[in-house]
């Protein structure tokens, strides 16, 4: 079985070969958690959207977060390998 940190590790190898010509800017993990039936792992990764980044975002005198957007990846808790990649809306 693959631990955490390797789950971690697949999920964001897979992110970065997946979205080869996109820049994931602020790549980060921001969750992540073992399914109940300890089959997989579920890796929430998150990035700044380049085709939404505009510089020097200034609003009223107070900088603006950039927009991120988050992925949702399903690692194969025995192999390592990711399953599935999905949207994961976070409000």
């Amino acid at each position: 079985m693959v631990d955490v940190k390797q789950a971690v590790k697949s999920a964001e190898s897979y992110a970065r070969e997946l979205f080869a010509d996109t820049d994931l800017r602020h790549l980060r993990l921001e969750e992540v958690e073992l399914s109940d039936d300890g089959r997989r792992w579920n890796v929430t990764l998150g990035w700044v959207e380049p085709a939404v980044m505009q510089p020097g975002l200034v609003m009223n005198g107070s900088v603006q977060k950039l927009p991120r957007i988050y992925k949702l990846f399903e690692v194969d808790a025995e192999s390592g390998k990711v399953n599935a990649m999905k949207i994961r809306d976070v409000e």
